[in-house]
């Protein structure tokens, strides 16, 4: 057979004794994602498809998030909110207070749970969807109910990360001002205006950053951050001296109606996950964890807040002020821990922004990439939130219009029409997919797989035992659609919330600014 040689095959290399530090480092397998060029159509046409799709190389594409940098972002999400407008907040509200923050965060976990099922069965609907990673929320309403309603998603969506970005601004550039009139003992006072300048030219390289992905080493350090600032506050917490006696003030009566509808617009605001959790979820290497990583978040943060509280309830009693800060006594440790809040608040601005301007970067159609136009587009959003900020009074001025009127359809009312509407569309998929399955062979219409899989269970589990008592809870809840009966209650109570906060918010938003800011006053005069 020496007729069919091939002259120029090389012979094969023999393996070679050096070490494997010495031989030449092979690169990897050249991994691809599909373009982005059809980002915006809700579906592609058939005559877009082609045999050969297109796709792109990525070779240093960061890693996917795990359950403990995910659980990072969310603590780093609600930042230092909690824990300074929390005690005033419980001790107004009396005993009833914790009561209504427990209820309001089962409800947020509750809701972010079934934001988190919209998205698996939409992959699972239509697997395109994952296209319009950039901007999944309005993706998910498009699914749902059409463009007019993904377009009043995106608005709402832009609107609530613009205004959570706002009070951030504004608290940090006070805790720099303040460390400033305090450490000179009044003589000398840096204007918050500047401050809040400043705080806009820290914030605006790290804005440049992508998707949450690509903040891994942020979010580590904004939870060391976080750490030490919890630390230096339960320590001036217990250091400084008593006002009254322990928990004076603090009441077991019912409070004023008001009071928790004002209540319930700041825990919206302070416990909002929802804007940023799909985009956590895309960027998660086990997606179905992202319930985990809100639930673990917005438990570690919650259980903080309400044991600080509890210091300040035995401290100060009903004369804690709105700001935790301002009723604290002045010490280094108190000074570190106002810059380093001030740092944390940067950082967390960083974090729930990114959504916001993934959305609009995807309307530009700009690559995913560092480039101009991105730090352009960002560092023009982010000088209108200092705009903003300049003429706040006080970063609390838009909790109650933000958290009543802008983030409880997001929070409240959005999940459970989106739950139940694609929990329908996934019904009437699978319908359809077994009878093109089956052809013309007669369908059991009452054929239900949880209710044949747990049969065999329910025999062999005794009734009396603890595990034949589960099963049979978890049957007839399944069997009583307990799941859509929950989300109609949590509905009714989202649009009723809503519509209250809103229409006092119509009487109340002159109140909120009628002490002007200062940069405003200062302008005044000029």
């Amino acid at each position: 057979m020496f007729f069919f040689r091939r002259s120029n095959v090389k012979p094969a290399p023999r393996p070679s004794r050096a070490p494997s530090f010495a031989l030449p480092k092979r690169r990897g397998p050249v991994l691809f994602t599909p373009s982005h060029q059809h980002d915006q159509l809700p579906f592609l046409s058939r005559s877009r498809f082609s045999a050969l799709p297109h796709f792109r190389a990525y070779g240093d594409e960061p890693e996917s998030l795990s359950l403990f940098i995910a659980i990072l972002y969310v603590v780093d999400l609600f930042g230092i909110f909690p824990f300074l407008t929390l005690p005033a907040l419980l001790i107004r509200l009396g005993y009833f207070g914790v009561l209504l923050v427990l209820s309001i965060i089962f409800l947020q976990m509750y809701t972010s749970f079934l934001l988190s099922q919209c998205w698996t069965m939409a992959e699972y609907l239509d697997p395109s969807i994952m296209q319009k990673r950039n901007y999944p929320y309005a993706a998910l309403a498009e699914l749902a109910f059409g463009p007019y309603v993904s377009v009043l998603v995106s608005v709402l969506l832009d609107l609530s990360i613009f205004a959570l970005a706002v009070p951030s601004i504004v608290m940090a550039a006070e805790n720099l001002e303040a460390v400033v009139l305090r450490m000179s003992a009044g003589h000398y006072n840096f204007s918050y205006c500047y401050w809040a300048i400043i705080v806009g030219l820290i914030i605006c390289p790290l804005m440049w950053l992508g998707s949450p992905k690509h903040m891994r080493g942020l979010a580590i350090i904004a939870a060391c951050c976080l750490i030490i600032i919890v630390a230096l506050l339960w320590y001036c917490l217990l250091d400084a001296s008593a006002i009254g006696s322990p928990f004076q003030g603090v009441s077991m009566e019912l409070p004023g109606f008001l009071t928790i509808l004002n209540g319930y617009s700041i825990l919206a605001f302070q416990f909002d996950i929802h804007p940023v959790l799909l985009t956590l979820q895309i960027d998660m290497k086990r997606k179905w964890q992202v319930s985990w990583a809100a639930l673990g978040g917005i438990a570690i943060t919650c259980s903080v807040a309400i044991i600080g509280s509890v210091f300040a309830a035995y401290k100060f009693g009903s004369m804690v002020a709105n700001n935790l800060l301002q009723s604290l006594p002045t010490s280094v440790p108190f000074y570190v821990m106002l810059i380093l809040m001030s740092l944390q608040l940067c950082f967390s601005v960083t974090v729930a922004s990114s959504a916001m301007f993934l959305q609009i970067e995807n309307y530009f159609k700009l690559p995913e990439t560092l480039c101009c136009k991105r730090v352009l587009i960002r560092s023009c959003v982010l000088a209108l939130e200092v705009l903003v900020a300049e003429f706040v009074p006080s970063f609390d001025a838009l909790m109650d219009v933000v958290g009543g009127t802008i983030t409880g359809p997001l929070v409240f009312i959005l999940p459970p029409l989106l739950y139940r509407r694609i929990r329908r569309m996934e019904l009437v998929h699978q319908r359809i997919a077994a009878e093109a399955s089956y052809g013309s062979l007669p369908l059991d219409l009452n054929y239900d797989p949880v209710e044949v899989e747990m049969e065999p269970l329910l025999v062999t589990a005794k009734p009396h035992t603890p595990r034949g008592l589960w099963l049979r809870l978890v049957r007839l809840l399944h069997r009583l659609e307990c799941d859509v009966s929950c989300t109609m209650g949590v509905l009714i109570f989202g649009l009723l919330a809503t519509f209250l906060s809103t229409y006092l918010n119509l009487f109340t938003i002159g109140d909120l600014f009628a002490n002007n800011s200062p940069c405003m006053g200062n302008l005044s005069m000029h």
